[in-house]
């Protein structure tokens, strides 16, 4: 026990401890000054129809709304967050009743010279990276390819009607590494740490991606729990305004997925191209399904107001079991 009681240590104390405060208020004020929470959205409307159907009001890209941040730790470490809700701005609507944070609910470390570490729920590597290898930003509505990207592969496998579908391009309780950048080359890893009860085996996905100048390459593998996989290669290269893309993936299903889809495998392409006129964008693309035979082809156009709010139409000719006409223009905003 220390003893109070006489002056001078009485006063030694005293002058210990203020100096304490002062030493940690000018520790903590740097800190916090490097601290930055971030509030950020999309909105995207869209009034479309397809042949044989009515007039509805959709989206041409996915809405969110989210908070991300990080705090400066020091020697090029950050703590870092983000959640993110998914919503149809349409009705208000959640747009997975099952999941409020549909999007992403990770907290992790980052460092400048090893790469990030997140852990949570998050878009796995495959789906974080397979965007820029479509003109529509593998958004699944109205002109976009991404069925002819991934076909019937979910990377869960499992709880796909019973969750809505919140986790087709997702893990949740899951681990996410993101490597720094090596001179254009980059990769990322991510699994689950817990297994549903009901599937195989966790989920587990790598992607290497790499992007220089004006080429752009990647190739991912996934397996899902119920043992489904996907092999996937894309490539891209700007001629100065004038972007050719293409993809090319493989799955492999099993058991009830392999029923669903009425084959045990699936062989997909797409080859895509977008022309910039002016600050406008054109967009064309063509996707096949090599087993099933289904196909489509589909032209874009975009006219941005703002670095933020982008104006554009679609219109699309798809052959599934009898060819589907449709039509879309929408409005998108960011912030």
């Amino acid at each position: 026990m220390i003893n109070l009681n006489r002056g001078g240590s009485r006063q030694w104390y005293c002058t210990s401890f203020k100096l304490g405060l002062v030493l940690l208020a000018a520790a903590a004020a740097p800190a916090q000054a490097q601290t930055s929470v971030t509030m950020y959205g999309n909105l995207d409307v869209s009034i479309g129809k397809e042949s044989g159907g009515a007039v509805i009001m959709g989206r041409g890209y996915n809405n969110w709304l989210g908070f991300k941040g990080q705090e400066d730790l020091g020697d090029g470490l950050a703590a870092i967050f983000n959640l993110q809700t998914r919503f149809i701005p349409g009705t208000g609507a959640q747009e997975r009743p099952t999941t409020f944070f549909q999007g992403e609910s990770t907290v992790g470390l980052k460092s400048n010279s090893v790469g990030s570490l997140r852990i949570g729920r998050a878009v796995t590597p495959l789906w974080n990276n397979i965007w820029l290898f479509e003109p529509w930003y593998n958004s699944g509505f109205n002109g976009s390819l991404a069925s002819y990207q991934t076909g019937s592969y979910s990377s869960d496998g499992i709880s796909d009607v019973a969750l809505g579908y919140a986790n087709f391009a997702r893990i949740s309780n899951g681990v996410f590494y993101d490597s720094p950048d090596f001179s254009g080359f980059r990769f990322a890893v991510a699994g689950e740490v817990e297994r549903n009860p009901l599937a195989k085996t966790r989920n587990l996905g790598i992607s290497l991606n790499y992007g220089k100048g004006p080429v752009g390459a990647m190739a991912s593998y996934e397996r899902n729990g119920n043992s489904d996989n996907i092999y996937f290669l894309g490539g891209s290269y700007d001629f100065s305004g004038l972007v050719i893309m293409g993809s090319y993936a493989h799955t492999k299903l099993v058991g009830v997925n392999a029923a669903a889809a009425g084959r045990s495998s699936e062989r997909l392409m797409v080859l895509a191209a977008t022309y910039a006129v002016g600050t406008d964008t054109i967009k064309a693309g063509y996707g096949r399904n090599q087993d099933s035979g289904n196909h489509k082809v589909s032209l874009g156009y975009s006219h941005p107001l703002s670095k933020r709010t982008t104006l554009y139409s679609d219109l699309y000719r798809e052959t599934i079991e009898a060819n589907i006409t449709g039509y879309a223009v929408g409005m998108s905003h960011t912030f």
